[in-house]
């Protein structure tokens, strides 16, 4: 049974095929805009998947390119049905880099994530989640700004839940630095149960988390924080996102997926795993009170 895809990947899937149509073909983009009455900027907007494409659209488009394949054209006119469902993070204020992380993000078979400073955002509780935002963008707990990234970053984590209790829960795999145990985001009694939290998710048969040590003298992470979505069957289709206060980047050209996915298992050889990791989260969490 094939992998059923959602609004992200269908949107990816169409127009890579769309592009790889034209090309084929050896058709100019100006041509076919003029032949579709579209602007160029608006094709090139669907061939590099910044904006969906209506079904009908799409077999007007497959006519003029000669393709009579009944498969084709109603597997990629699904594909535009799915690419347009509407999705909650659409409508948030956020930045496009980050919307379109987080629709990858809702589809992901393998998520990793390697922090050095705090917590994985889909790993946080919502009193850790405001206090490292607010610390962050020196606001306070409950100023607008930080409550509206508390609610997105609850809303990615009741989305992951979802997709954990269902029949092809993703794969888990976090690496954070031993000094984000030892800092306690916002005072004792929030980063215990922060940590109580993490010992929880750990129980999820998909969930695997690593603590890379201190005493550990140079690692990749030491290069910086970042996030690989993997995608069953489809190395290609991997996304590497790197976040920051100012800038969001979602990289998917072929060397900063390689890159990232040989610095995700260096992390994860060189850290602490399984019961490793959860014994470092216990030892620090029972010097905490409560």
């Amino acid at each position: 049974m094939s992998q059923p895809v959602g609004p992200a990947i269908a949107r990816q899937r169409i127009h890579h095929r769309l592009r790889e149509l034209r090309e084929e073909r050896g058709l100019p983009a100006q041509a076919v805009a003029e032949a579709m009455r579209w602007s160029l900027s608006k094709l090139n907007r669907i061939e590099n998947g910044k904006v969906t494409i209506e079904p009908i659209a799409v077999k007007v488009l497959l006519e003029f390119y000669g393709v009579d394949d009944p498969g084709e054209i109603d597997t990629l006119m699904d594909l535009s049905e799915t690419s347009r469902e509407r999705t909650w993070w659409r409508d948030r204020a956020l930045s496009e880099e980050f919307k379109d992380f987080v629709a990858y993000e809702n589809e992901a078979s393998g998520l990793f994530a390697y922090q050095a400073s705090f917590v994985p955002g889909l790993l946080q509780t919502a009193d850790y989640a405001a206090a490292i935002t607010s610390a962050i963008i020196g606001k306070e707990v409950d100023d607008p700004a930080v409550t509206e990234v508390v609610a997105v970053r609850m809303k990615r984590q009741e989305s992951l839940h979802q997709r954990l209790a269902g029949e092809r829960p993703p794969t888990l795999r976090h690496a954070i630095d031993e000094a984000v145990l030892l800092r306690p985001v916002g005072g004792d009694r929030i980063m215990a149960a922060q940590l109580d939290h993490l010992l929880a998710m750990a129980d999820r048969p998909t969930v695997h988390l690593t603590v890379v040590p201190l005493s550990l003298p140079g690692h990749p992470g030491l290069g910086g924080n970042f996030e690989l979505l993997e995608f069953a069957g489809d190395s290609d289709a991997d996304i590497v996102f790197i976040e920051s206060p100012t800038r969001d980047f979602l990289l998917k050209d072929r060397r900063s997926r390689q890159l990232s996915r040989g610095n995700m298992d260096k992390l994860l050889g060189a850290g602490r795993s399984g019961a490793a990791a959860i014994a470092m989260i216990r030892q620090v969490r029972a010097s905490l009170r409560p």
